[in-house]
């Protein structure tokens, strides 16, 4: 059975009052609009002799349509605007909602610009093209109907000829429109991976200026904005074609539909001046809706499947997940809409015991492409309390096992496990409960030094006086405060300090194993020292380091060195004993010296 798409759904949610007076507002104004030919009839029919009703009741009745018209304006300001823009906040958080409840190896399965691409680009074609269209389209409809009705009650005949004559224009919108949804989805591709590109060259400014290769990436942009021009004048081609056919087809049917009314009226002698004006008037209440609709609802549909879309890409299995943690949880869910508050759901559940013991990998192999493996058979035991450094050349594996131990990449054989329970058994919430992940890039955002080390969580004076001191922040805070702004990407910040915070805010988690990833890459030597001296220094913590600086003052200090070569283990031991052997760490350890 095919999931309901809760994204689509979310425009609507507490919004129908909205969306109910916006519509209304629409209605009326398509009264209104009708009641202005039979009034202008009225009035010339009056003009030239025939007083059916007097100037003191047209007056009125100018007076009803003025009201009307207001009264729509009115609707449009307030209940039109806040739907379609409430509509784009709901479904921005719940896309937010279910994205940041996926788990991290299918959120980087998508490139993602793709999310990028959705929230932006694609959610502004769907308010454009779907939101902001569903009043008007009921405004065109009733105009329709309304016309058509209106024109019976003048002539029957005149009237059903001019619905039959106007399905000429109808059919020729519907034909030329046939494959919008298709050439809306390659626009929306091309747009991800121009998104992509633009992402990839603000992270990487610095080494293309450094390497003077801002001409290659040039071309590269050039090319792949070719592909997008391609795709929006592909577009805009379709578009101008649906309304170039919409056009001629109009007027053919509006001159078709007036030259029968001039023959009726010089024939019969039955219809006045005014019926005539009336029904030129009306004539395109009826041409807008079968030239117009097919069109309108060609853009709605394509914008309502990019919604769909992007639920394929971000909602994949989520739902049956959600439906079972919410039936232990006892949390309520209403037409597929997950009822949740600002509050994050996590503190009110009992909290997630943190893993305690041994990490053990066992047997592993893996490999990101089958041609190559990182992993052999690999096996390790890192004790509770253990400082473990990994040491090996490119390619050798250490990342990976980080990797592994975190979730973010799977194993094609064996099994980890910490203390007796193995990781493929495990909640991913029970990991991030269990162990901090320090990488090379720092996630820094434009906030507060205060903000960075708390994510927005609340600890207690003591706690921080705490992390700020284990992580050398202390001197850094004394001179500039925490609330101190680090600017964007950190900018404000020097790359220790960066890393230093990175520090403090995995310390104010308080798990029992902590993992760096070549965290001082980028540091100059006595700055490395400053931040790993920062990390051994901590107590009652299993540390698992890869380093990218062999410093003997930070080798000596670890329990153990675990040497890896092509994905095996080749060495192990203390800092001394490896030396002493002169093997394959001697020569590592010579070569950086």
């Amino acid at each position: 059975m095919k999931q309901r798409n809760p994204l689509s759904q979310s425009f609507f949610q507490g919004n129908r009052k909205n969306l109910f007076m916006a519509v209304l507002g629409t209605t009326v104004l398509s009264v209104g609009i009708l009641s202005v030919p039979q009034l202008m009839q009225i009035l010339i029919d009056f003009l030239s002799g025939n007083r059916r009703y007097s100037m003191h009741q047209i007056i009125l009745m100018a007076i009803a349509v003025l009201l009307m018209v207001s009264f729509s304006g009115l609707c449009t300001y307030y209940f039109r605007t806040k739907f379609s823009t409430k509509a784009v906040f709901q479904y921005r958080k719940m896309a937010y909602h279910y994205l940041s409840k996926k788990k991290v190896t299918e959120f980087y399965g998508q490139n993602t610009a793709v999310y990028l691409s959705a929230l932006n680009t694609d959610l502004q074609k769907i308010k454009e093209d779907f939101l902001d269209q569903i009043p008007i389209l009921s405004q065109i409809v009733i105009c329709g109907i309304g016309a058509v009705l209106v024109m019976i009650r003048y002539n029957f005949f005149l009237a059903m000829m001019a619905c039959l004559i106007s399905l000429i224009p109808f059919f020729a919108a519907l034909f030329s429109g046939r494959n919008m949804e298709k050439i809306e989805e390659n626009l929306s591709k091309e747009n991800a991976e121009y998104l992509a590109f633009l992402k990839d060259f603000a992270i990487g400014f610095t080494i293309i200026k450094s390497y003077k290769v801002e001409g290659i990436f040039s071309a590269l942009h050039d090319k792949i904005c070719q592909k997008v021009e391609a795709r929006m004048e592909e577009r805009e081609k379709s578009v101008e074609k649906i309304n170039y056919f919409a056009a001629i087809s109009g007027y053919i049917t509006q001159f078709a539909i007036l030259l029968l009314c001039a023959v009726v009226a010089y024939r019969s002698k039955s219809i006045s001046v005014g019926t005539v004006l009336a029904f030129s008037r009306l004539i395109n209440y009826i041409i807008d809706p079968v030239t117009e609709l097919p069109g309108m609802l060609s853009k709605a549909r394509t914008a309502y499947a990019l919604s769909e879309q992007f639920w394929e890409k971000i909602g994949k299995g989520e739902q049956e997940e959600q439906q079972e943690q919410q039936q232990k949880s006892g949390e309520i869910v209403k037409d597929g809409y997950h009822q949740h508050t600002d509050t994050d759901s996590h503190e009110k559940a009992l909290p997630i015991p943190a893993l305690q013991g041994d990490i053990c990998f066992s047997h592993l192999s893996f490999s990101y492409i089958p041609e190559k493996q990182v992993l052999k058979d690999f096996t390790l035991r890192v004790k509770e309390g253990e400082k473990l450094i990994l040491l090996g050349a490119s390619g050798s594996g250490k990342s990976s096992i980080l990797k592994l131990l975190m979730g973010i990449e799977r194993s094609q054989g064996g099994e980890i496990s910490i203390g007796n329970s193995q990781l493929s058994t495990l909640p991913e919430e029970s990991l991030f409960r269990s162990i901090s992940y320090i990488q090379q890039e720092v996630f820094i955002f434009d906030g507060s030094i205060y903000e960075n080390i708390t994510l927005f969580q609340k600890y207690s004076e003591e706690e921080l006086k705490q992390v700020i001191e284990k992580s050398g922040l202390k001197n850094l805070i004394l001179e500039k405060g925490l609330d101190y702004p680090c600017g964007e990407n950190g900018a404000a910040l020097s790359g220790g300090e960066r890393q230093r915070i990175n520090i403090a805010r995995s310390l104010l988690r308080k798990t029992p194993i902590l993992l760096a990833d070549e965290i001082t890459a980028a540091l100059d030597k006595e700055n490395s020292y400053l931040v790993l001296d920062s990390l051994l220094s901590l107590e009652n913590i299993t540390e698992i380091l890869v380093l990218h600086d062999l410093d003997s003052r930070i080798l000596s200090r670890v329990d153990r060195i675990c040497v890896l070569k092509e994905g095996e283990i080749v060495e192990e031991g203390i800092f001394s004993e490896l030396m002493e052997k002169k093997g394959y760490f001697y020569s590592l350890f010579m070569m950086e010296q």
